[in-house]
């Protein structure tokens, strides 16, 4: 009887201490998204085949992720950041050995920046951005008193080009420019002062000029820069974000019902990748106006229960991490949606929880994990299953 009582009062403690809405949200989302996935890839599926390999990935990563972030969840966030030289060391790591052993899928030639682990492919960038949240976010906790000064500044700047550098070499331009924004984004919450932020705009605008004159900025990705001013001249570079914006319009307010898409639009092919970077193809042409904004309701409010949490953290170091967590669901927001309204150049950047991709989904619900620890410790209780301080 008494063991009774105590199982009760510890999973009574384990509920009261945990972020509920936020990981209901989260699980949605992946369940909108599977859905989405499953009719983007359905007509396609061989004789006797139930779900595509990439529903199959989804639907692993999904549920490795649940259990990764309830995990994580009862480990106390301050302990996490205090192993950041670890945590950094094996992103990097695994970012060099990238470097050597990465592959290709078909749709992504121009990229190695995949492990193949047979049941999905593993973008270690994805990890990356984990890391460098947690790292970063010690790293601007040390040095809050001294955050305005130059000599200061400068390794920050250094810290944040290291993960830059290193997805560039690897040939993912999309995800640098979403580690750019995240790390102006923790910087900004970590209020540096705001000369310094005009001081990079300018040496950023510089830089790319320079590199577009050197001819560093070249082939393809010069071509969909292009192309976005100059459509006409360039269809077949924007065929993909073209019917990707047919297949959106011509869902209406309510869509054409699920897994009946247009026979020359997102459920057959007509849009490429549209299970992967142009997810919202499909929502916006099957489930219509109100479908599309749904997403972006759901991702939304992720955003905002990421600042709500920073704002409730009980110490410098979790603010920090939300705010970084927030900062990075929402450039990949930013930036997906930008590109499949060709607002933005087409450069590879999924949908958080709604695009296929094992990797990609993993590693939200392990910074989720992070959120969560937050949350959790934040409240007055701090009871846990795991380690405490």
């Amino acid at each position: 009887m008494k063991n009774s009582i105590e199982k009760e009062k510890s999973f009574s403690s384990f509920l009261k201490g945990f972020d509920l809405f936020t990981l209901f949200s989260a699980i949605v989302a992946s369940l909108y998204g599977l859905t989405l996935v499953y009719s983007a890839t359905y007509k396609n599926l061989s004789e006797g085949q139930i779900i595509s390999s990439d529903v199959r990935a989804m639907i692993v990563s999904v549920l490795m992720g649940l259990i990764i972030a309830v995990i994580v969840s009862n480990i106390d966030y301050e302990i996490i950041s205090k192993l950041w030289p670890i945590i950094a060391s094996g992103c990097v790591g695994l970012m060099i050995f990238t470097l050597f052993f990465g592959v290709a899928p078909s749709a992504r030639q121009d990229a190695k920046s995949w492990l193949d682990l047979k049941i999905f492919y593993f973008q270690p960038s994805e990890l990356l951005k984990v890391g460098f949240i947690i790292s970063f976010s010690y790293h601007l906790d040390l040095v809050k008193d001294r955050i305005n000064k130059l000599k200061v500044i400068i390794p920050l700047v250094i810290h944040g080009a290291i993960p830059i550098g290193l997805v560039i070499l690897t040939g993912d331009a999309g995800s640098a420019l979403i580690f750019l924004v995240m790390f102006i984004g923790m910087l900004f919450f970590a209020r540096v002062h705001i000369g310094y932020f005009i001081a990079g705009i300018c040496a950023m605008i510089v830089g790319f000029v320079t590199a577009w004159k050197l001819g560093i900025i070249s082939g393809i990705q010069r071509q969909r820069i292009v192309a976005l001013f100059y459509p006409d001249q360039f269809e077949d570079v924007m065929y993909q974000q073209n019917q990707g914006k047919i297949a959106i319009g011509s869902g209406g307010l309510t869509g054409k019902g699920f897994l009946h898409g247009d026979l020359t639009q997102a459920t057959v092919g007509g849009v490429p990748e549209n299970q992967n970077d142009m997810i919202l193809s499909v929502a916006g042409e099957e489930l219509g106006f109100i479908g599309a904004l749904a997403v972006v309701l759901l991702l939304g409010f992720l955003v905002f229960r990421m600042i709500k949490a920073a704002t409730n953290a009980r110490d410098n170091v979790g603010y920090l991490m939300c705010s970084g967590i927030a900062v990075m669901l929402f450039a990949q927001v930013l930036v997906n949606i930008g590109m499949e309204l060709s607002l933005l150049p087409c450069i590879g950047i999924t949908l958080p929880l709604f695009s296929s991709g094992g990797s990609s989904s993993l590693c939200i619900y392990l910074a989720i994990g992070v959120e969560l620890s937050v949350y959790r410790f934040s409240q007055t209780t701090k009871e846990t299953l795991f380690y405490t301080k």
